[in-house]
């Protein structure tokens, strides 16, 4: 055998490009994968995170609309408010909607306070200490809303990539019909 007739296997198997294509294509394959499945799961995330805020909005625009609320009332415009949320779940998110009262020397506290835990009215804890407002809330002698919520967003494809995300939101309003929203039974 001459030494032409032995590396001509060789550089003929080098020279085959018949399987390069499919060698690529597994090589690319579980990156593109993981793209698709973190891809999808932050188009989850920002899709809740916008239902979190519009709940949000929503129960503070509702309630602005009352002058004077039960818990009854609160209880229905709580549930009204978390169907924002659908197709996800209740499970995971928790809302508190407030009243804060600023007395005449621009002091905050809280007059009344309830909180909607896992689709369930009236459970978790209540706010006890008012929140920093937008100075535009701090008039001496008024009242403003406060909702604060918050959703426990658990990822569906990429779980074992991505963590728990634990998504907030708040916001604040201004009573529309009256000085204040006075509950009757909080």
């Amino acid at each position: 055998m001459t030494g032409g007739s032995f590396l001509r296997p060789w550089r003929s198997a080098i020279a085959d490009v018949r399987g390069a294509a499919a060698v690529e294509f597994a090589l690319i394959l579980p990156v593109l994968v993981l793209l698709y499945a973190v891809g999808f799961e932050v188009c989850q995330a920002a899709t809740v995170n916008r239902k979190l805020t519009d709940t949000t909005v929503q129960l503070a625009n509702l309630t602005s609309q009352y002058t004077k609320v039960a818990k009854s009332d609160i209880s229905t415009i709580m549930n009204a408010s978390s169907e924002t949320m659908t197709p996800f779940s209740n499970t995971a998110l928790t809302l508190v909607l407030s009243e804060i009262s600023i007395d005449n020397s621009g002091k905050a506290s809280v007059t009344w306070s309830e909180s909607y835990v896992d689709g369930v009215a009236f459970t978790g804890t209540p706010l006890t200490t008012a929140p920093t407002a937008p100075a535009s809330f701090a008039t001496p002698n008024s009242s403003y809303l406060v909702v604060q919520s918050s959703y426990t967003y658990t990822p569906v494809i990429a779980g074992t990539f991505m963590p728990t995300l634990t998504l907030t939101s708040h916001s604040f309003m201004l009573p529309r019909n009256a000085g204040s929203i006075p509950c009757s039974d909080c």
